[in-house]
């Protein structure tokens, strides 16, 4: 592999490297000729400043300027004496002087250290110097003049005496923060010139990434754009993608003399690198920012993947959903920020897309939402403690209240006490003030604060029925129930106010009869519930038996249960991973805290990122904190094994995001299962998964043939099952939904492009004997007759031929064109085992003269990379990763995994989404809560690999498009 030509994260030293900045280079030279004596040079971290400072000594003449680099990076804590000797000793290395003669430097008092150091430059400097003036090139020099330190002053004050004093002495300072933010600086060196390194040029910006390997690599122009749309023209991000993009592309090139045309594509694959690679980079900047500020970069960078216009253009608002309050100290962040060059302010947005991504992967906003209870955290513990103690104390309450009030006065985002003073207040039965305070902390976090809101919701209904205030009452408990759809107690209360509203006016029947005591409900609770605990009580039961049956007590007439396994097995024995085996061992034998630790192993050393191993992993932290609740993956790891990986690589994901939290103490595990992709090897896996009534739901099956056999299975146990990929329009049941859009959207969605596009004469190639090509072709075709005949417009059918050999297919097109009616259209819809087939004769018909024109159409299982070899062709696919909505989750997935995800990855991710939600709404979890809750799923884009998800109430059909895309230049582009 040749050398990597790119450098970032050191400074560029040689004018081959460097690029760029000639303006800001010629008013350097034109400052120090015309006699400026001190010059600061300001920009971002990163941003090249070193760079600038190394390459001026190039530019300036040297036979009228000596220059000499001083870093003061190391000098943050250094006295005076201490930086002026690091000075001086890069002085004399210059000039050849034995910098042993300093040592009286260190030993000068602070009255005294201007005269020795202008003696020292009279005596030993200058007349070595001769007639060239000194410039002394001051590196991080804001590390030892930042704060305002006596010290800071001082260092600055002797500086400008200095320079004053000495006609021949220059000084170019390079400081890395915002110029307003060190006022001693500005105040000092009132007069000083000062010039701002900041992002490169488009024409500088192309030039960094085209010449340094411009006898290997080549760029495009739109691939020039895609770099520069990531990178905004910062130089070291530039750099770093230009560094992963080289790396990549070198390790994969055979013939070391053929330069390798880079594609948009390759730009997306090697961004995880890139982002990982400049890490350093990107912590540093992080750790220069206040808590206000890094709230504020969160907050823009989630709030530029929203949909809402109000939210884009006052990415605050987002803060307000998640019940913050703007402060001041929010809103001046913003314009520091904007000022520091972090964000664009029209609109406002982080201006280099590469650090947004990095923040949404490592700083998300929830995570930095919380670190504002830090803000005045010390006068915050003073006041609560007093509160706390007067809370105790008889009659004390309201002077506790006030106290409070106060802290969130001193900070109002401090959310613990947000939801301790709630509790003060319901005590005192002060509803309104608690409500409002619950329903804040509930927009913070949802999850942590759902119950206490619905308790507080219940106890004011309850008060409000005492006081005969029935409508102010009905209110609180339709609240709950837009919270907890199943809430019982609400329900009750509902019926009973009803009931009683029902009544004349003057009826003197009391309601509070019907108000069922405590200890009645409780009763009531512990009768209806016998069969929920009975129904239930599997979930207990931690090792499930389909799954811990050791593998010596098997018997061979029936061996199903070697294609189930929890962490016991393997499913995919032709991939080798020794860590993998202990952990499967610790697993068998029980001892789930060793083997989580050895799955961990196992998945953090190897590469591709095994999701199977992940999912064991998060298995065995289920099964240490007891009573998991449990899914089942089923996926063809017998003969498909990439197509399974892709699928279970979204519900891994899925999984371990919610594991980080679990769900009241519990865990999810993912049973995975091998369906083989045969109909009666995915029979058998349904009818043993069934049996287990710990079991809560199903995701797949891959293929819609074994969807369609199993159906009625699941259908039976009142099991639910989300299939990621079955397509197909023949699935119906009750308890079948689906994260994909159906063939029939698919189907209509192509028709509809082929009747926009004027498109009459239209071939279909498709095989008879599959599903998903009869759904997908049937509801093409009919969605073709519609729209032509809503216009009143006269076209065939489309033809068909059958899927065969290409030479066949080839034959069977000659014997249906003419002359007189040409195609103009010809749509694939092969089934996965014909694809190779259907693309070589794809291949074959662009390759024909008499067929030039033809515009070739096909569903998503043509999505596949080989397809960029076929100019024009526009698919129709459930998810695309270059969307504006999809690019987030793309992008955290492929960190993940090392590598680039597919569509599958994607709709397996949301499938598990959904049956997570619908455990979240649970308040009695099993799988019939489970199978009603998903049709009432409601997922936000944050929450999904993009689209917001619910499905249709009585289709159950997932309710969003597919997409089109057509094939241009070897890259897929979004048709609008």
């Amino acid at each position: 592999m040749a050398n990597n030509p790119y450098i970032f994260g050191i400074p560029v030293e040689t004018s081959d490297s460097f690029f760029g900045r000639e303006s800001l280079l010629n008013n350097i030279k034109d400052s120090l000729v015309q006699n400026t004596k001190f010059i600061v040079l300001h920009g971002q971290r990163r941003i090249g400043k070193s760079s600038v400072l190394k390459i001026i000594p190039l530019v300036v003449s040297p036979d009228e300027f000596l220059f000499v680099y001083c870093d003061l990076q190391a000098h943050g804590h250094s006295n005076l004496n201490e930086i002026f000797y690091a000075i001086f000793c890069e002085i004399f290395h210059e000039i050849g002087l034995d910098s042993n003669q300093l040592d009286d430097l260190l030993n000068t008092d602070s009255e005294n250290i201007l005269k020795h150091i202008r003696r020292l430059l009279a005596l030993e400097v200058y007349h070595l110097v001769g007639q060239k003036k000194l410039v002394l090139l001051l590196d991080e020099f804001d590390v030892v003049t930042y704060d305002d330190t006596k010290q800071a002053v001082k260092l600055l004050q002797l500086l400008e005496n200095l320079v004053k004093r000495e006609d021949e002495l220059f000084v170019v300072a390079v400081v890395g923060r915002y110029l307003n933010s060190m006022p001693s600086l500005l105040q000092v060196f009132k007069n000083a010139a000062s010039q701002e390194i900041g992002l490169l040029d488009s024409n500088s910006a192309e030039q960094l990434i085209r010449k340094p390997a411009s006898n290997i690599l080549e760029y495009p122009q739109k691939t020039i754009a895609e770099i520069c749309k990531l990178s905004s023209g910062h130089p070291f991000y530039t750099q770093a993608l230009c560094y992963a993009i080289f790396q990549i592309a070198t390790s994969s090139k055979n013939e070391t003399n053929k330069i390798s045309n880079i594609l948009t594509d390759d730009v997306i694959e090697a961004l995880p690198q890139a982002i990982e690679s400049a890490e350093g980079g990107l912590g540093g900047f992080w750790e220069g920012l206040n808590i206000h500020e890094r709230v504020v970069m969160a907050t823009v960078a989630e709030a530029q993947e929203s949909n809402n216009t109000n939210i884009t253009n006052d990415p605050l608002k987002l803060l307000e959903d998640y019940g913050l309050v703007i402060t001041d100290d929010l809103e001046e962040a913003i314009k520091t920020l904007t000022n520091k060059g972090f964000l664009d302010s029209n609109p406002i947005k982080v201006k280099v897309e590469i650090v947004r991504l990095w923040l949404r992967k490592r700083h998300p906003l929830w995570d930095e939402v919380r670190n504002l209870e830090e803000i005045g955290a010390d006068n915050i513990e003073s006041v609560l403690s007093v509160a706390r103690s007067l809370s105790e104390q008889k009659g004390k309450q309201t002077n506790a209240l006030i106290l409070y009030e106060q802290v969130l006065h001193l900070n109002p985002n401090h959310f613990s006490n947000v939801v301790e003073l709630a509790e003060k207040y319901l005590e005192v039965k002060e509803f309104e003030q608690a409500l409002k305070l619950y329903e804040r902390a509930y927009k913070v976090d949802r999850f942590s604060y759902e119950q206490a809101l619905i308790q507080a919701l219940e106890e004011y209904g309850h008060w409000l029925i005492t006081q005969d205030n029935f409508t102010i009452a009905k209110q609180q408990y339709e609240k709950i129930l837009q919270i907890e759809p199943d809430n019982s107690l609400a329900k009750q209360k509902l019926v009973e106010i009803k009931a009683f509203q029902s009544k004349n006016k003057n009826t003197s029947v009391n309601f509070r009869r019907f108000v069922v005591s405590p200890i009645a409900l409780t009763i009531l609770g512990l009768i209806s519930g016998t069969g929920i605990l009975f129904a239930g009580f599997r979930v207990f039961n931690i090792c499930l038996p389909i799954i811990c049956v050791p593998p010596n007590t098997i018997q061979q007439s029936n061996n199903i249960e070697n294609s189930i396994s929890s962490g016991d097995r393997t499913l995919f024995r032709q991939i080798l991973n020794p860590a993998r085996d202990r952990g499967i061992k610790s697993f068998h034998e029980g001892n789930y805290s060793k083997a989580e630790e050895e799955f961990k192993d196992a998945f953090n050393n190897t590469t591709p990122k095994d999701p199977e191993v992940l999912i064991y992993q998060n298995n065995a932290l289920a099964r240490q904190r007891g009573n998991p609740l449990t899914l089942a993956a089923v996926v063809p790891t017998t003969g498909k094994t990439d197509l399974s990986q892709e699928m279970l690589r979204g519900i891994a994901q899925a999984q371990d995001q919610f594991n980080q939290r679990g769900l009241k103490g519990r865990f999810l595990e993912i049973v995975i299962a091998d369906d083989a992709g045969q109909k009666e090897q995915g029979a058998k896996v349904a009818e043993k998964l069934v049996t287990d009534e710990s079991l809560l739901g199903v995701i797949g099956h891959l293929s819609s043939g074994v969807t369609a056999t199993t159906l009625p299975i699941y259908e039976k146990a009142n099991l639910p099952i989300i299939s990621p990929t079955s397509t197909s329009t023949e699935l119906r049941s009750s308890v079948f939904f689906r994260t994909v859009p159906s063939d029939k959207a698919t189907g209509e969605k192509l028709a509809t492009y082929a009747f926009r596009n004027n498109l009459r004469k239209v071939l279909i190639v498709w095989n008879p004997g599959d599903g998903y090509s009869r759904s997908i072709k049937s509801a093409f075709s009919e969605e073709f007759r519609v729209q032509f005949a809503k216009k009143q417009i006269d076209v065939d059918s489309p033809a068909e031929i059958k899927l065969a050999t290409p030479d066949k297919m080839m034959e069977d097109l000659a014997s249906i064109t003419s002359d007189e009616s040409p195609l103009q259209a010809i749509v694939f819809f092969p089934d996965t085992n014909n694809r190779p087939n259907a693309m070589e004769f794809a291949k074959m018909i662009q390759q024909d003269q008499n067929l030039q024109g033809v515009q070739l159409l096909g569903g998503d299982s043509l999505y596949t990379r080989e397809a960029l070899s076929i100019e024009g062709l526009v698919l129709a696919v459930p998810w695309f990763r270059n969307t504006k909505s999809s690019n987030n989750f793309a992008y955290i997935a492929d960190t993940q995994w090392r590598g680039k995800v597919s569509w599958r990855t994607a709709t397996s991710f949301d499938a598990t989404q959904a049956f997570i939600n619908s455990l979240r709404i649970s308040t009695t979890i099993s799988k019939y809560t489970v199978l009603e809750n998903l049709k009432n799923v409601n997922l936000s884009l944050r929450e999904t690999s993009g689209e917001p998800l619910t499905f249709n109430k009585s289709s159950r059909e997932v309710q969003r498009e597919a997409i089109l895309l057509q094939v241009k230049k070897e890259t897929f582009d979004v048709i609008q």
